[in-house]
């Protein structure tokens, strides 16, 4: 089926009409951008005039060297949506759907409340700054002061705090670098969790759906699509799993590692934290334990990626074409054309990582192109 699941969508859009993010939402797309960060590393592809690959060896190694290959040509690869793939899909909608016990109450420090904010700007409602959501008190999960702003307050009631916003921390000029007031109303306490049962009365309720059985068959449609989309992705996927390095060579993980630092000081300064506070945001103490505990694996796991799609157009001769360099180019400028002046100053300054993700795609594409999916 390809009916739209209205109700559902009707309730994400009242959820999120206040889009004011908090840390932990932060969090998440912070991860998200950093996660393509690192997956873009420059490590040193280059491309001679001729479309014929430059170099497949650097100071220190040889692609040969480095890298086992498992089968990439005319590889299997499923992209059917498994059970498990679609209780998944069931258990996200119920974790969404979830609801609490409504206490009513003085709110205290470790508390989960529901409320309302709404911030102000100089008298002016800011509507980025307005919504309503669940709040974990002492989870320094939103801004300084706004989890603080609850504690004594009883359900039911309204007041105003004033905030200073600092530089950088929403990348949102309306409220950057302001001092905002909020008009804050505590609806309720959460007590225990109420998760809705997966059951054709629960299917009706959120969507144009009247049981289980359609629902299921709606999500298996709609992720094998997903899969489907993505299938270059799964294949590539298929390859890096069954490829084996024998060799780090020194200077690409090197390479390597600044690049992946690079993105979170970026991150940092994006999002107004320092360096320890961008890393505690990914679970780890502070920058030293970061370099300690994962630096080491996400470097090597780019420098896979990297050794891998070489190593591949290497045996294959595979190239890509300046037409797609250049489209390249414009795509990736236009997404970040507010950090740079021109395309051109764009492309002289992430010449590697052009090149690099040229050859990968043009890889991905004869892989993808021999593959043999299944669903």
């Amino acid at each position: 089926m390809n009916q739209e699941v209205t109700k559902q969508e009707e309730h994400l859009q009242k959820e999120k009409k206040g889009i004011m993010l908090s840390k932990k939402q932060l969090i998440i797309c912070i991860a998200a951008i950093v996660a393509v960060i690192i997956a873009a590393v420059a490590i040193g592809l280059h491309v001679k005039k001729n479309k014929e690959i430059a170099a497949y060896s650097g100071k220190d190694y040889k692609i040969t060297n480095c890298i086992n290959l498992g089968k990439y040509k005319g590889i299997k690869v499923s992209l059917a949506a498994t059970d498990d793939d679609i209780q998944s899909e069931i258990e996200s909608l119920q974790e969404e759907y979830t609801t609490y016990e409504e206490k009513k109450g003085v709110a205290k420090d470790g508390d989960k409340v529901y409320a309302d904010f709404a911030g102000y700007v100089d008298g002016a409602l800011v509507e980025s700054a307005r919504g309503s959501d669940y709040i974990d008190i002492g989870s320094d999960e939103w801004i300084d002061g706004f989890e603080e702003a609850f504690i004594g307050m009883k359900t039911g009631k309204t007041k105003k705090v004033k905030i200073a916003v600092p530089d950088g921390t929403y990348g949102d000029d309306s409220i950057d670098g302001k001092t905002v007031e909020f008009k804050l109303t505590l609806h309720y306490i959460c007590g225990d969790e109420i998760v809705p049962d997966f059951t054709d009365d629960f299917v009706q309720s959120i969507s144009d759906y009247n049981t289980v059985s359609e629902y299921k068959a709606y999500l298996k449609e709609k992720l094998e699509k997903e899969n489907q989309d993505d299938k270059e992705e799964y294949a590539w996927t298929e390859v890096l799993d069954a490829s084996k390095v024998t060799k780090y060579p020194k200077s690409l993980m090197k390479s390597a590692k600044q690049e992946v630092l690079q993105g979170y000081y970026d991150m940092a300064d994006l999002y107004g934290q320092s360096h320890d506070e961008i890393f505690q945001s990914f679970g780890c103490d502070d920058e030293a334990d970061f370099k300690k505990t994962q630096l080491d694996d996400l470097a090597k796991d780019t420098v896979k990626e990297a050794l891998t799609a070489q190593a591949v157009a290497y045996e294959e001769k595979i190239t890509y074409t300046k037409k797609d360099y250049n489209k390249l180019v414009k795509e990736e400028y236009d997404s970040n054309s507010d950090s740079y002046k021109s395309q051109k100053e764009y492309e002289k300054k992430n010449k590697d990582y052009l090149e690099r993700t040229a050859l990968q795609n043009a890889v991905k594409a004869w892989i993808s192109k021999r593959a043999k999916f299944t669903k």
